[in-house]
């Protein structure tokens, strides 16, 4: 059994050291809040991006989280449609009155520049950020956006870099009006996911032994449910394990019935809680837990901490990354290495 209290641990499974990348969300959150957030993005010359009709962000993994957590966490405030695409393809509604909004922690990920290639042949209007890379480059061809400099991800892995993509999103959307988040908000949510870093650390470790040998089902609601789809890539990619995740409501109308088959025990729920729910959903989470209890399924609730829910989506954030990096040390994973993306890559580019 591995000890996840054991330092030998960390140096035998973590060479690239994934867990200071993990603990140093705060400081990737602070980074981008203290070079970007007063940044002008969107004025003088090019006032004209505040005349969009929708909102396609491109990403693809860990560089769509930002979407996903902007998605959820402002779904009942934005005025603007907007979509998470993750393919080579735009959506066929996009035009010039479309801003197309490419993140690519590389810069390099293929299906994120072949839409930007579709976004200038249909004129539409692109913002975006990345670390360096092709989209680096296009970005500096005139276009809204920055490159970032990956410092407080030692990993030097895409997906650790977490609080850069997360807050890059939010910034150059809070720039463009099209959500509306002070300084303070954003120092507040920071300083409280930092204040509960080791709490958060030690509670991931009980959790991930929880969650060993079972197949993990990430149940949220409301700001959460972007944080429940985060937990699902990273239990993929950094645990290698099996996962999936479900909303409420949503999951109300057809998972319950779902839970009967098949009889083999290895389903376990993981329910991220918050005392910022509205009351009906408080209610869905309290009937679905009785459900789950009624099929004999075992589960565990995670309490989101913060006195806000920008707070709680940045500590569910915190708590994500250290609960799947402890499940795939109970593995005896290199959470760094995603051996099986790596090969498909290999062989999609391989010429027969």
């Amino acid at each position: 059994m591995v000890d996840l209290n054991d330092p030998k641990t960390f140096k035998d499974l973590d060479p690239k050291d994934v867990y200071s990348s993990t603990k140093l969300f705060s400081d990737q959150c602070t980074q981008m809040l203290d070079e970007y957030f007063d940044v002008p993005f969107f004025e003088e010359s090019n006032s004209h991006f505040k005349k969009i009709k929708n909102i396609v962000i491109c990403g693809m993994g860990g560089s769509a989280y930002g979407g996903h957590v902007l998605l959820s966490l402002f779904h009942d405030e934005i005025k603007v449609p907007i979509v998470v695409n993750s393919d080579y393809k735009l959506p066929g509604f996009v035009d010039k009155e479309t801003l197309v909004l490419p993140i690519s922690y590389s810069g390099s990920t293929e299906e994120v520049l072949s839409c930007v290639e579709e976004a200038k042949e249909k004129g539409a209007k692109i913002a975006g950020f990345s670390s360096g890379g092709k989209l680096g480059e296009i970005l500096k061809e005139n276009y809204p956006g920055f490159t970032f400099n990956p410092k407080n991800n030692p990993s030097g892995q895409p997906r650790l870099g977490t609080g850069y993509i997360v807050m890059g999103t939010l910034i150059l959307l809070n720039s463009l009006g099209v959500i509306k988040i002070d300084k303070s908000q954003f120092v507040l949510a920071i300083n409280e996911s930092e204040k509960n870093t080791d709490e958060t650390d030690k509670t991931a470790r009980n959790f991930a032994k929880e969650l060993k040998d079972s197949i993990p089902i990430i149940i949220a609601a409301e700001h959460l449910v972007g944080n429940a789809h985060i937990i699902r890539n990273q239990l993929n990619e950094t645990s290698k394990s099996t996962s999936m995740f479900e909303d409420i409501p949503e999951l109300n109308h057809h998972l319950m019935e779902g839970l009967k088959n098949p009889h083999d025990g290895k389903l376990k729920i993981l329910f991220l809680d918050s005392n910022l729910y509205s009351e009906i959903h408080k209610r869905r989470l309290f009937l679905t837990q009785d459900v789950v209890i009624k099929n004999n399924i075992e589960y565990v609730t995670y309490m989101a901490k913060g006195s806000t829910r920008l707070s709680q989506v940045f500590n569910v954030l915190s708590f994500g990354g250290f609960l799947t990096l402890y499940l795939g040390f109970l593995y005896g994973q290199d959470p760094s290495l995603i051996p099986w993306v790596d090969y498909f890559k290999e062989q999609l580019h391989k010429k027969d």
